[in-house]
């Protein structure tokens, strides 16, 4: 049977109880009878059941209210027995009431207490000598009363030496027997402390190998889908190799084809280069010819124009025929008035007036046709004026491009002097490609000859490989099996008393649960005094000290779990947790972990630098990352924070857990940690997430 000091002060409680209303109860019947025999007046039997059962009610709300197991419940006894042994001694008639006290002497001697003895006989003395002193005053003595004062004093003194005696047997054999068991249970002791940290070390181990054995499990899954992918890479690369091999040798062949081509090309291109020269040199004739041609052009135009004055000239001149035409006329007009007038006489003038206006008017017809024609001429002269300048402009237009004919020309000859000097050097260069391709064809054949090679190991690989990830089921399940084991193991060992609040360090997470409504609210251990322990709430809550709450605490690998606990406010906001007894001790839950590639930043207690790292998986009770920080080689046992960069989980991105392992890969440090207390939030994104 487990020793619990709370449990074996309630039990003390109850079964003095229960002697004490016995008692109560007897006394209580005698009284009656003695009433109903005329002996005892009914006043007095009132005034004894007042004095005989309050106090038993008081000592019962004083259970209720501090519990069952209260130490100030035998002070009640002591105080309320002592009223009503002091009511009966007074009252009552026989000298053998004051033994009425020894049944209740005897059951105190349960506390093991002797200053609660000492106290109590000092009453019991005093009562008696009260009684014997107000018998003596009251003149009630008779030639009994000092025999039975003195015989009275002398038992209640023997008999609470009696008790004493006893009760220093009792304790010294108790402590002879409790020295001579911890003489071999302290061995015990040692050794089950040993068995403890051992266990909690294989528990540490196991959980170490666990996670490499998951996370090696993980690498070699990720392995086979790489080695599968690989190899399904490596026989498209197999056969693209051999296509390409393939089209290197059509490609030779081509460029086989290409250079004879491209020698034809550089015939043609000399031959056209050797045109273009001639054809440079006859555009530059044509150039000249169509110089002079514009040149006579410019000749003809001047002629043209003085074709023009002439013209002007001759006009000219034919107006001032025409007036001396009309002044002829004018004057014949006037030769035949004069001839008219004259008569006979006049009649030759008048014929040589006849002959002149004749002549006038020929003159004036052939003048008005010279008038004509040369308008006529005009007409003409202004279109072979206007059909020559537009023959000037459109030679000028020409000129202009067959100067820019001319230029093209000589570039196309330049480019084409370029072109064939490049086509040399791509010759020689394709020449050049045709050697290169040549032994390419034979490093391609090496190639797929290596890929072959290739093939073969990776097919060794991938079963290698697929035989590790069967062995990992073995291992996982010996893992468990042990942890299993170890598991059982502590759970006994905390059945066995063995683990308790002494285990309970600062910085521990607890989690009470209120039982009433099943609300959990989570706090953090500041310290510990015994059995009490000192928490900060979370978010500085406060609670109802007078609930029903339950309580388990995280303790490295173990869970500590107390049905029922009393809280109490220890100022500074902070809550006062007493414990008693050997908690159920459970091995904490182990949880899928899910891969993670973010970065960190990383701070260890009692350091102020911040490390850099990238958080490689998580779980709901631990994590791992790597960086290559010096500071994290000898590390663990120490206490980190971690802050993840843009985690998806807002309440996750920052974590606190203790270094379990470290792992040396070149420089490259890959650190697993463990959670100070188990995250639902965590629990719940993985499982949301992992696959």
């Amino acid at each position: 049977m487990e020793y619990n000091e709370r449990e074996f002060q309630a039990y003390a409680n109850k079964l003095a109880l229960k002697i004490w209303i016995v008692v109560i109860t007897i006394l209580s019947i005698a009284y009656a009878i003695e009433v109903m025999k005329g002996q005892k007046t009914m006043g007095m039997y009132i005034g004894l059941l007042l004095l005989g059962w309050i106090p038993i009610v008081l000592g019962a709300v004083v259970l209720k209210i501090q519990g069952i197991h209260s130490r100030w419940f035998r002070e009640v006894i002591a105080v309320g027995y002592g009223l009503f042994f002091a009511y009966g001694l007074f009252t009552a008639e026989t000298a053998i009431t004051f033994s009425y006290v020894f049944p209740i002497v005897g059951m105190l001697i349960l506390y093991k207490n002797k200053g609660l003895l000492v106290r109590v006989e000092i009453a019991n003395i005093i009562v008696i000598i009260a009684k014997f002193a107000y018998t003596m005053l009251t003149g009630q003595q008779n030639d009994r009363t000092m025999p039975d004062f003195e015989v009275q004093l002398a038992c209640t003194i023997l008999c609470y030496a009696s008790y004493m005696l006893a009760l220093n047997y009792l304790m010294k054999s108790e402590n002879a027997l409790l020295g001579a068991v911890e003489g071999n249970l302290q061995k015990v002791v040692n050794t089950i402390q040993t068995v403890k940290g051992a266990s909690n070390s294989i528990v540490d181990g196991m959980t170490v190998v666990r996670e490499l054995a998951e996370e090696n499990k993980h690498s070699a899954d990720c392995v086979v889908k790489s080695m599968e992918q690989l190899s399904s890479d490596n026989d498209i690369l197999q056969n693209t190799t051999n296509s390409s091999l393939e089209m290197t040798q059509t490609i030779n062949t081509q460029v086989s084809n290409a250079a004879a081509l491209i020698q034809e090309m550089v015939g043609l291109m000399q031959q056209s280069v050797a045109k273009a020269k001639i054809s440079s040199k006859q555009l530059e004739e044509v150039v000249e010819s169509t110089s002079e041609m514009s040149e006579l052009s410019t000749e003809v135009e001047k002629i043209l124009q003085e074709f023009r004055t002439e013209f002007d000239m001759v006009k000219t001149e034919t107006g001032t025929i025409e007036q001396i035409t009309n002044q002829t006329n004018l004057l014949a007009l006037n030769a035949s008035i004069e001839a008219a007038r004259a008569g006979e006489a006049g009649k030759g003038f008048a014929v040589v007036a006849d002959q002149i206006r004749n002549l006038s008017t020929g003159t004036q017809d052939s003048s008005a046709s010279i008038m004509e024609a040369l308008t006529r001429l005009e007409d003409t002269s202004d279109k072979m004026l206007a059909s020559i300048t537009k023959t000037l402009e459109l030679i000028g237009v020409t000129l202009e491009r067959v100067v820019e004919v001319n230029e093209s020309v000589t570039s196309i000859t330049e480019d084409s002097i370029k072109l064939g000097d490049n086509i040399q050097i791509v010759d020689t260069a394709m020449q050049e490609v045709e050697k290169s391709n040549q032994s390419m064809v034979g490093n391609m054949q090496q190639v797929s000859e290596v890929m072959q090679v290739m093939t073969a190991s990776i097919v060794d690989a991938d079963e290698n490989t697929k035989v590790m990830r069967s062995k990992y089921a073995e291992t996982s399940a010996n893992v468990a099996r042990i942890e299993s084991v170890v598991g059982d193991l502590i759970e006994e060992l905390g059945e066995g008393g063995f683990m308790g609040a002494t285990d309970i360090k600062s910085g521990m997470y607890l989690t009470l649960t209120d039982k009433a409504v099943q609300k959990e609210y989570k706090g953090c251990v500041i310290a510990v005094e015994e059995e009490i322990l000192i928490v900060e709430m979370e978010n500085g809550m406060r609670l109802v000290t007078e609930g029903d709450y339950s309580l388990n605490v995280i303790v490295e690998n173990e869970m500590y779990y107390w049905d029922s606990v009393e809280l109490s406010d220890a100022g500074n906001s902070n809550l006062k947790i007493s414990v008693w007894g050997n908690p159920r001790v459970l091995n904490r839950r182990k949880h899928p972990r899910m891969s993670l590639d973010k970065l960190c930043t990383i701070s260890m207690e009692n350091q102020s630098s911040k490390l850099q790292g990238r958080m490689i998986n998580i779980s709901a009770g631990g994590f791992a990352f790597t960086s290559s920080e010096i500071e994290l080689k000898e590390s663990i046992g120490q206490k980190i924070f971690i802050k993840i960069h843009n985690f998806e989980l807002a309440s996750a991105s920052e974590l606190q857990g203790s270094i379990i392992r470290v792992t040396d890969n070149d420089g490259q440090y890959i650190v697993g940690c463990r959670m100070l207390e188990e995250r639902n939030d965590i629990m719940k994104y993985v499982e949301e997430n992992f696959s």
